[in-house]
C-alpha cells in the first residue's frame, strides 16, 4: 500500500458519483431525444427482457454495495480485501455494470434505438472517470490493485 501520499477516500466517492451521474445525464438526454424523436423498435419479448435485466441489475448492484460495505465497516485496512470477494472477483466496477443492465432493459422494453445508442455513448464517457478512480485505488494500495487489475476484467 502506497501511504506517502494517500488520496483521501471522498475522492474515490467522488469521482464514481461524478461517472455515475455522467451515465445518468446521458441517459435522461436519451430519454429526452426519444421523446423528440421517437424513433423505435418492436423487440420481441422486451417486457421479459427488461424485467430480467432491472431484476439482475438491481441485484447485482446491490451484492457489489453489500461486498464493498462489509469490509469497509470491519476497519478501513480490510478495504482491499473486498478485491477478492462478491462479485468484484469477476469484474472490477459491478455497480456499473448493473446500472448498464437496467439502462438496457429500459432500452428493450422501449423498444428506443436513440435511448440505447445516447446510454452507450454515456457509458462510454462514464469511463473517463472510472479510469481517474482507477489512478485513486492504485495510488492508495498499490501492487494489491495492480495485482487485481491485471487479473479481473473491468467488464465480464
Amino acid at each position: 500500500m502506497n501511504n506517502s501520499h494517500p488520496t483521501p477516500p471522498r475522492a474515490l466517492h467522488i469521482t464514481l458519483a461524478r461517472s455515475y451521474m455522467a451515465y445518468f445525464l446521458f441517459s435522461m438526454l436519451g430519454l429526452l431525444a426519444d421523446s423528440i424523436v421517437g424513433f423505435s423498435v418492436v423487440i420481441p419479448f422486451g417486457s421479459i427482457i427488461a424485467i430480467t435485466c432491472f431484476i439482475s441489475g438491481a441485484m447485482l448492484m446491490m451484492w457489489a454495495q453489500k461486498t464493498s460495505n462489509h469490509f469497509r465497516a470491519k476497519t478501513p485496512d480490510a478495504a482491499p480485501r473486498y478485491f477478492h470477494h462478491g462479485p468484484y472477483r469477476y469484474l472490477r466496477n459491478p455497480t456499473h455494470l448493473g446500472m448498464v443492465i437496467m439502462v438496457t432493459g429500459y432500452a428493450a422494453i422501449s423498444g428506443s434505438v436513440i435511448f440505447l445508442g445516447v446510454t452507450v455513448l454515456g457509458y462510454i464517457v462514464s469511463n473517463v472517470f472510472f479510469k481517474r478512480y482507477e489512478a485513486i485505488v492504485v495510488e492508495q494500495y498499490g501492487e494489491e490493485y495492480t495485482n487485481y487489475k491485471s487479473d479481473v476484467p473491468k467488464i465480464l
